[in-house]
């Protein structure tokens, strides 16, 4: 009985082998095409940034990913996947030691993700320890295709011109998804804050690259993948037309398009557009329904600068005029109004705006837009007597962050951090000096110093306030800035498509996060309906009562 008893063990073992081996097979049968795209997407991008053969050039690097992207996708389970790539891997040439790749440096990582180079489910072994090898002794010099500014940022170089791509074939739809998708991967200084994580945005779009069926849906495509960067710097042109605007100011109060200011004061007069106007339809289009359709296609950092900006590609047209359906003291009226070209409004140069003025006998007032580096000793010379000055940031002002915190600060003092991309190891980046700003100067300004800020303050003047709220007695008033901070970086996406996002990392001292949030503000002020119409500055009232104190 025993004998029987062991052989009934044997076949029950035996039989349990089979049902692994075979399950093990079946689940290499079961890799999709989108899952082989997703391998050969991060393989492409992996390779082309970190073996030093690729990085040096060597190879026509898009002209090998449609070569071998046939053969992944005809490829029928994961080991056969897992041979073409190391064949692949074999043929670019031996890799030597690196000696400089082994360190203990600092790194900013939150964006940095290599597990995938060692998914047991999808690679062999000998594949992932091939890419293992290629991380620890990758390529150290300066790569072909990418390259880093004096200021930190990267450069894309090299890539290979296409023309007539407005709507170009499969292969090369996916081949400008993943070139895109692995620069935002290893050199976009905030993937780690985006709403969908950026190996979810490549299993979406994947599919959708490769069905769609012509230029119009190709380019929403393609607006909706940069739109998932969450970044108002982010944006991508299809064609050089330049749209017209109308001569107003939008801003999102109460879920509704409310003006809110003036491109040009004569032309908006002209055209009967009054602050406070609700605007509900542009053409009989409904504003709101459009918004909620398009605003996927729009980038933006944080809600309502997403919002606003939908809000205003909704306005642009081709058009010279429009009808714009509104609100207006509770009654809905419909105005014909004209669209213009932005030279148009002069706004960048207009000489009647106001650079400082005197509010009463304690208060100050400096409008940013239009104070230049010259102006600033002057500026502080006749407000030495004040108690308070008010800065309006809710502009673009001019790089002169370091004038004024002469006068302001006791001492020099941290404002910021900055990190930038490492571009001897993609993926991570690298911190900087902490940014400082201010002198010794027992002479500062003694009274209290009232930063204005809004939806209008970006980049720049983000900047600018985090350096000028170092400044001995200071507060912050408004309501949340755009989140955009960091130098821009303009390069094309294939065909030619002009497109951009943030390059480098900014952060408070503390390390608090300044991009999607906006930078701190202490007294929160959110202009209303009401307010506008009735021709009040609810943010600067705010400002003068706070520096009447």
């Amino acid at each position: 009985m025993k004998y029987i008893g062991d052989i009934m063990k044997k076949k029950f073992l035996l039989l349990i082998l089979i049902c692994l081996n075979f399950n093990f097979l079946f689940a290499q049968q079961k890799i999709s095409d989108t899952e082989k795209l997703i391998t050969i997407g991060k393989i492409y991008g992996f390779l082309k940034y970190y073996h030093p053969e690729v990085g040096k050039g060597k190879y026509d690097w898009d002209k090998e990913f449609i070569k071998y992207l046939p053969q992944v996708l005809e490829a029928s389970d994961t080991e056969t996947l897992s041979k073409i790539y190391s064949n692949w891997i074999d043929s670019l040439g031996s890799i030597e030691k690196c000696k400089n790749c082994d360190s203990d440096k600092l790194y900013f990582d939150k964006n940095f993700n290599l597990s995938w180079t060692q998914d047991s489910e999808i690679f062999n072994s000998e594949l992932t320890a091939k890419l293992k090898y290629i991380e620890e002794n990758r390529f150290q010099g300066e790569n072909f295709y990418i390259t880093a500014e004096p200021v930190g940022k990267i450069k894309v170089t090299n890539e290979p011109i296409y023309q007539n791509f407005s709507y170009p074939s499969e292969e090369y739809r996916l081949l400008g998804l993943f070139k895109y998708w692995n620069i935002i991967e290893y050199f976009y200084p905030y993937k780690y804050l985006t709403d969908q994580k950026w190996d979810s945005v490549l299993t979406e779009m994947i599919p959708k690259f490769r069905s769609v069926s012509n230029k119009d849906e190709y380019h929403s495509l393609v607006k909706e993948l940069v739109a998932k960067l969450d970044d108002t710097h982010a944006w991508i042109s299809f064609n050089g037309e330049v749209p017209k605007y109308l001569p107003i100011k939008i801003s999102n109060i109460d879920n509704k398009a409310v003006v809110s200011g003036f491109y040009n004061d004569s032309l908006a007069k002209i055209n009967n557009l009054k602050l406070g106007d609700v605007l509900l339809k542009i053409d009989e289009v409904d504003i709101q329904k459009e918004t909620e359709k398009k605003s996927k296609y729009i980038a933006g950092s944080n809600a309502n600068i997403k919002i606003r900006q939908t809000y205003n590609e909704i306005l642009l047209g081709k058009d010279s005029s429009a009808t714009l359906t509104i609100e207006r003291n509770n009654l809905i009226e419909k105005i014909k109004v004209n669209r213009y070209d932005f030279d148009d409004f002069k706004y960048w140069d207009n000489l009647t705006t106001i650079k400082t003025k005197s509010i009463n006998e304690i208060i100050g007032y400096i409008n940013m837009a239009s104070v230049k580096g010259a102006d600033v000793s002057n500026i502080f010379k006749s407000f030495e007597n004040k108690k308070a000055i008010i800065i309006d940031l809710r502009n673009y002002p001019a790089f002169i962050y370091k004038l004024l915190s002469r006068h302001l600060n006791s001492e020099k003092r941290d404002f910021s951090k900055v990190y930038s991309p490492n571009m001897n190891y993609p993926g991570m980046f690298s911190f900087k000096d902490n940014l400082q700003t201010g002198i010794k100067n027992n002479k500062n300004f003694k009274g209290k110093v009232i930063l204005l800020v809004n939806e209008e303050s970006i980049s720049r003047s983000e900047f600018t306030v985090m350096a000028l709220q170092t400044a001995d007695n200071v507060i912050t008033i408004g309501n949340q800035t755009a989140g955009a901070d960091g130098d821009v970086v303009v390069f094309e996406y294939i065909g030619g498509y002009k497109t951009a996002i943030s390059g480098n990392g900014i952060m408070y001292p503390d390390n608090t996060e300044t991009q999607r949030k906006g930078i701190k503000i202490d007294i929160e002020i959110r202009p209303t309906i009401n307010g506008l119409r009735q021709g009040r500055d609810e943010i600067l009232e705010k400002a003068i009562e706070q520096g009447s104190e």
